[in-house]
């Protein structure tokens, strides 16, 4: 791996972290209803556990560079190291206009409509001064997703 990261990459893998233990206790709650090595609980247990194994691998050594490693034991800066990685300023605009794409789908405005904002918006704002470009792409990517899922596949769209 290079040495040099992006604060996102690091975020994404913290948000990664967190996902894999939120399956990680779904999946024993899975498990203990039936423990054995064939039940439906087994494999999300195995995989959600690999996935905490691993992110916490990358989080801690793998984006650090060799004289920070040595920090990493104090258990502070770990916490500090990660919550200024996490909170990046493209992190949380999109997660921001995430949860303003779900409101919209909420109150009813639509898939498509909704999709469509969410994507032109986002878009922009992470390839910024794009606005023609970046509708294009919106449009091919709603297209394509109009017509593979709601036409192919016949499936309902929120």
């Amino acid at each position: 791996m290079s040495e040099n990261h992006k604060p996102s990459e690091k975020g994404f893998s913290a948000i990664l972290l967190i996902i894999g233990i939120l399956a990680l206790i779904e999946s024993v709650k899975m498990f203990k209803k039936e423990p054995t090595s064939s039940s439906f609980g087994a494999l999300p247990l195995f995989l959600s556990s690999i996935v905490v194994i691993f992110m916490l691998k990358i989080l801690i050594f793998e984006n650090k560079k060799s004289d920070q490693v040595k920090k990493l034991y104090n258990l502070k800066d770990l916490v500090d190291s990660v919550v200024r990685y996490i909170l990046h300023k493209d992190i949380v605009m999109v997660f921001l206009l995430l949860i303003v794409y779900c409101f919209m789908l909420v109150f009813g405005l639509g898939f498509e409509f909704s999709s469509t904002i969410f994507l032109i918006t986002s878009m922009t704002y992470l390839m910024k001064g794009q606005i023609i470009k970046n509708a294009i792409y919106t449009g091919l990517a709603m297209a394509f997703i109009l017509i593979v899922f709601k036409t192919i596949f016949q499936v309902i769209l929120p």
